[in-house]
């Protein structure tokens, strides 16, 4: 089981294209479990796609010595040889699958790939390199055989990869086949239909002219150097080698195609006019957008002559400032100091003083309640002096004063007389009510409840950790005692949940060191609940010296009660540790 999910995972991994990941795991499943062919074969394909041939082939031999009617593995090594260009030894393996297999899918997939390979070979014939290679001799010497069927591999490969129209890969693998045996012309006509298609037309031309001077009597580069030729608009020398390639094929399919291309090229060399391409020099980018020259007939022309405009070297001068006439006074006016001060935050200076606006906010607000009439004031500078709200007995006084700085003299100011509402009996009462309302609000925030009030409240077993929070929160010290009690075999771990907080494990703690030891009441189930919670480790650490103090009495008490020690021992690591 465990060497296959190693096999399932590097399945995934040869999918995405990640082989030396799968490399990995394929080999951990054979180390794991070794009989298994398909952990070699599954391997064996990961190390071709990285060209690791050889490694390819010994995955394929293993495969075979475990299981020797393993159809994989002669595919596997099938399809490496007709990579590496050994059409022979991979027909051989395709005759081998034809024998062994009995499923159909197999053997038509079989007999499609006998087919290509017999027509690859049937196609094969003795390269021009040869007489050139060996002086007119049809046979090159031992040494530079084996070159060429090295460098012949590498060909082999860029053909797949061109076919894939991997123009990348291929040109890499046809570079590697020249660096090997650089007399053969194929290799060099190859390249150049990568470098034509990868927009190389620098390269693609060099590849063209040595191919041509390897093999004057090879039609294909004659074909691809009129492309680059036509391209640039060497109309003639593309003519020439039009020429030359319907001369040298004998396809009469391609011919026609050339004699086709030699019309175009002709008219385009008696006419003036530029060719029409889609292109001229470099590409079109995908956000450009094509400007064509505008001919119009003469007809049509404007008559009028183009206007020539003159370009005249000015020297730099220093310009006045903007809406400034030249020769005019530039003296600006100075800020005042306060005026920086303000902008700065800085208080050191003298002060712009801003004349008040008159408010009357006062009728909105009772005589009392100076706190509100402070907060919806206008604010005051700290140069002013305090104000002083009229007594409710008197109309305001009219207020005024001479407010100076850097000679502005600010308006009298006025405020408007100041006039209490007349209140309603109810109003009052009502008023009253708030007031003291507000008068004990701070003081039944600190205090619980009175018990007189939650005498009605009847207690049962919560249903959520919601219903738990809102009933503890209403209740007071003994109803919470009763309350506990009532759920001392309820599932607390679940109720308490993970909204359990630190002031109210405190509340807890508290209720059972001073209820429950005092009546002699079990809390064991309780303090599991508490050690439970899924938050009790963070909890723990927020404890404070009375909390720690009531769970030690609680543990103390518990084992009285003969509590198990390891019990003890679990609960005192999760609150104490």
């Amino acid at each position: 089981e465990k060497a296959e999910r190693f096999k399932e995972i590097g399945n995934k991994q040869c999918k995405l294209g990640n082989y030396l990941s799968a490399i990995d795991l394929y080999t951990q499943a054979i180390e794991t479990y070794s009989a298994c062919a398909t952990y070699y074969t599954n391997r064996a394909l990961c190390y071709m796609n990285i060209d690791r041939y050889n490694d390819c082939f010994e995955d394929c031999d293993a495969a075979i010595a475990k299981d020797p009617n393993c159809i994989k593995a002669y595919y596997r090594r099938m399809q490496a040889y007709e990579r590496l260009g050994e059409n022979t030894k991979a027909k051989a393996e395709c005759r081998k699958i034809l024998e062994l297999s009995k499923d159909e899918k197999e053997m038509n997939t079989a007999k499609k790939d006998m087919a290509r390979i017999e027509k690859r070979l049937e196609g094969q014939a003795p390269s021009p390199t040869f007489a050139i290679a060996n002086n007119g001799k049809h046979e090159l010497n031992p040494t530079l055989l084996l070159i060429k069927q090295e460098a012949d591999k590498y060909k082999e490969l860029g053909n797949k990869q061109l076919a894939k129209k991997d123009y990348i890969t291929a040109e890499k693998h046809y570079t590697k086949a020249i660096s090997l045996f650089d007399n053969e012309a194929i290799y060099y006509a190859n390249r150049s239909l990568c470098y034509w298609n990868l927009k190389d037309y620098d390269k693609c031309l060099a590849d063209c002219n040595k191919a041509i001077q390897l093999d004057d009597s090879y039609f294909r580069p004659y074909y691809r150097r009129m492309q680059v030729r036509e391209l640039r608009g060497a109309y003639q020398g593309a003519l020439e080698d039009c020429r030359k390639f319907i001369e040298l094929n004998k396809d009469e399919k391609q011919k026609a195609t050339a004699e086709k291309d030699m019309l175009r090229l002709e008219r385009l060399l008696k006419s003036e006019q530029p060719a029409k391409q889609s292109f001229v020099w470099n590409e079109l980018k995908k956000n450009a957008k094509r400007i064509e020259f505008v001919q119009k007939p003469p007809h049509m022309r404007s008559r009028k002559p183009l206007k020539r405009i003159h370009i005249a070297d000015v020297p730099p001068l220093v310009q006045a400032p903007k809406g400034i006439p030249h020769g005019g006074s530039t003296k600006r006016q100075t800020i005042p100091d306060a005026i920086i001060d303000q902008m700065f935050n800085n208080n050191t200076g003298e002060r712009l003083t801003v004349p008040e606006e008159k408010t009357n906010l006062e009728h909105l607000f009772p005589a009392h309640s100076n706190k509100l009439k402070n907060m919806f004031s206008p604010p005051t500078t700290p140069s002013d002096k305090p104000k002083s709200f009229p007594s409710t007995a008197a109309p305001v006084p009219t207020i005024s004063r001479n407010l100076q700085s850097n000679d502005v003299r600010a308006a009298e100011v006025k405020t408007a007389p100041f006039v209490i509402p007349e209140m309603k009996p109810s109003d009052k009462m009502e008023k009253d009510k708030i007031n003291h309302e507000h008068q004990g609000l701070n003081e039944s925030a600190r205090k619980q409840k009175d018990p007189a009030n939650t005498t009605d409240i009847r207690l049962s077993i919560p249903k959520s950790t919601a219903q738990f929070y809102t009933t503890w929160s209403g209740l007071n010290e003994d109803l919470r005692y009763q309350y506990l009690k009532l759920l001392k075999n309820a599932p607390l771990s679940k109720l308490f949940g993970a909204s359990l907080s630190n002031q109210m494990l405190g509340e807890i703690l508290y209720i059972l060191k001073t209820h429950f030891v005092s009546n002699q009441v079990d809390v064991t189930n309780i303090m599991r609940g508490i050690v439970e919670n899924e938050c009790i480790s963070i909890l723990a650490l927020m404890l404070n010296k009375e909390d720690r103090n009531a769970v030690e009495e609680l543990l103390n008490y518990m084992q009285g009660q003969h509590l198990k020690e390891e019990e003890l021992q679990r609960i005192r690591s999760k609150l104490l540790a």
